[in-house]
């Protein structure tokens, strides 16, 4: 059995990745597109899977929903991964490792920089 990286989620391995289930599961909310890096500024919807934590963005409710879909399956289907998925369609899932990130942003350029 694969080890759970997400304490009080299902395992990747046993997550229920029926579209209706993810569909019905899912919270969504309407979101400033300045939110989104790379974005026009254009409000998209953001659906959420309480279960895993992955994203699915879209211009409407069901298009996120949908993306939601894919982003649960590629969470599902990398096992040994441990951060959610985020997906704005075919082709354009990616893993969330921003999320487990626990040093700040400060932290994270200043490292980049010699000084």
């Amino acid at each position: 059995m694969v080890s759970n990286p997400h304490p009080g989620r299902d395992p990747p391995s046993e997550l229920d990745v029926d579209p209706d289930g993810v569909f019905d599961r899912a919270t969504t909310s309407h979101r400033p597109g300045d939110l989104l890096p790379s974005d026009s500024g254009e409000a998209r919807w953001i659906a959420e899977d309480p279960e895993t934590g992955c994203r699915g963005v879209g211009r409407f409710e069901k298009a996120a929903r949908t993306n939601l879909v894919y982003a649960v399956e590629a969470y599902r289907d990398d096992a040994e991964e441990s951060a959610p998925y985020l997906s704005s369609g075919v082709g354009q899932t990616f893993e969330m490792r921003w999320q487990d990130d626990e040093s700040g942003l400060g932290e994270r350029l200043g490292s980049l920089f010699p000084f």
